[in-house]
């Protein structure tokens, strides 16, 4: 009875060996969007650009620095001035200068000196003003990195998810084509025996054959590249085995071309990401024209020292420190050149963006009315083709046709049906172009 449930057990576990992971198109664009190492690099860009705020921050506030240094004295020789060393007043009584022998400096073994400094800028805090303006620019910069990296791969996944889906169906199509290639192999074989058909037809029918059989291996071939690259975005080995299935909701139907130019103008992530790298451009500008202001800051501190005995251990100050650079031989005037100049080309290239856009905009939305015009079409095909399909199979049972006649129609039904599908994902695929334009 043991070895009963135990063989029971691992053919169960050997059944789940390899199944495949089921994906709808939305759950593989979740996945991806959660899981793709190179979403996960872009949020931690905004991250690292966040923390450049705190920084730049920091710099409006008091500079404090405090400081301190020991020093062991080896040679402990005081400094002294003996009886008479600066010389002596003459007179009666003369008088000795200095009259007795004069400590100027007790030396010491242990030397300690510290202190504290702060230092307040005032002149350069519109500077930094702007450099905070920056820094936040650099993180919105980022956010809207990862906007985009995230349409990115809806996109890809998207892309990558229909073309797999094709693939499969013509391969379908292409076993259908063998195995109506074998019924007529079949019956030429037949007719070979009866001598009512010539040797050179099945030589033709078996290169035909060969031909087929090539075919759905590189269907197969792409099928496995499709789910390599799916896997890819999905944040998973390549090597998992993936089932996807055919949207079940409808498309969308399809506006004039105003609606989405209008909704890519203002919502279009290329144009807000032109939008802030012009103006950071202006902040740059902005911030280089301080340059010409004088450095004015204010200035306080705390000393301690026991080096020399004279002097206060202890002492404090306060006051205001000016620099201004006189010449620079046109570092200055270089510099706001330079940030001119990066401005006109973020401006340039908002302009440029907005043009193309435009022309983007128009392209898809020509793609979608030509994918959306051939739909009808194929439909009809289809509905043809499987009312000829039903005829055939009918005549089939009643004796009354062969059944290559039947896998020929159902050859051209695959056929048909993998036109309209075709159709139908180009149609979604450039709505969702559309989409993708607009900011959505």
């Amino acid at each position: 009875m043991k070895r009963i449930l135990l063989c029971l057990a691992l053919l169960l576990a050997g059944s789940h060996v390899g199944m495949a992971q089921e994906l709808t198109l939305a759950q593989a664009q979740q996945q991806a969007v959660a899981q793709n190492r190179r979403l996960k690099i872009a949020r931690h860009k905004v991250d690292e650009s966040t923390y450049k705020i705190t920084d730049a921050k920091s710099r409006l506030y008091p500079l404090v620095q405090a400081s301190a240094l020991y020093a062991y004295n080896g040679v402990a020789n005081d400094l002294t001035l003996p009886a008479g060393a600066l010389g002596v007043i003459p007179g009666n009584t003369p008088v000795l200068l200095p009259q007795k022998e004069l400590t100027l400096f007790d030396a010491k073994h242990n030397l300690f000196t510290g202190g504290v400094l702060a230092f307040q800028p005032i002149s350069q805090l519109g500077k930094i003003k702007d450099g905070v303006r920056a820094a936040q620019a650099d993180v919105e910069l980022a956010q809207t990195d990862v906007s985009q990296a995230e349409q990115a791969i809806r996109h890809g996944v998207e892309q990558v998810y229909f073309g797999l889906l094709i693939a499969q169906k013509q391969q379908e199509q292409a076993q259908t084509t063998i195995e109506l290639t074998r019924a007529k192999l079949y019956d030429l074989e037949s007719a070979l025996l009866a001598g009512k058909t010539d040797p050179v037809n099945k030589v033709g029918l078996q290169a035909d054959l060969a031909n087929q059989q090539q075919q759905l291996r590189q269907l197969q071939n792409q099928v496995e590249d499709y789910t390599a690259d799916l896997n890819e975005l999905l944040g998973q080995p390549a090597e998992t085995p993936l089932t996807v299935s055919a949207p079940a909701d409808a498309p969308l139907a399809l506006q004039p071309v105003d609606t989405y130019l209008t909704a890519a103008q203002s919502g279009n992530l290329d144009v807000r990401k032109a939008d802030q790298l012009s103006r950071k451009a202006s902040i740059g500008v902005q911030a280089a024209r301080k340059d010409y202001l004088p450095m004015v800051g204010a200035l306080g501190g705390y000393n301690y020292q026991n080096v020399i005995s004279e002097l206060p251990a202890n002492n404090f100050f306060l006051g205001l420190q000016l620099s201004y650079n006189l010449f620079d031989f046109g570092r200055r005037r270089s510099a706001v050149n330079q940030r001119l100049s990066q401005q006109q080309q973020a401006d340039e290239n908002r302009q440029y963006t907005l043009e193309h856009l435009q022309t983007e905009v128009g392209k898809a939305h020509r793609k979608a009315r030509q994918a959306q015009s051939l739909i009808p079409i194929a439909t009809q095909a289809v509905q043809y083709r499987r009312d000829e399909l039903k005829l055939k199979q009918d005549r089939l049972a009643a004796g009354l046709t062969l059944k290559r006649d039947v896998l020929e129609t159902q050859q051209a039904l695959q056929k048909a049906e993998v036109d309209l599908y075709s159709a139908q994902i180009g149609y979604r695929l450039a709505l969702s172009e559309l989409q993708r334009l607009g900011g959505q």
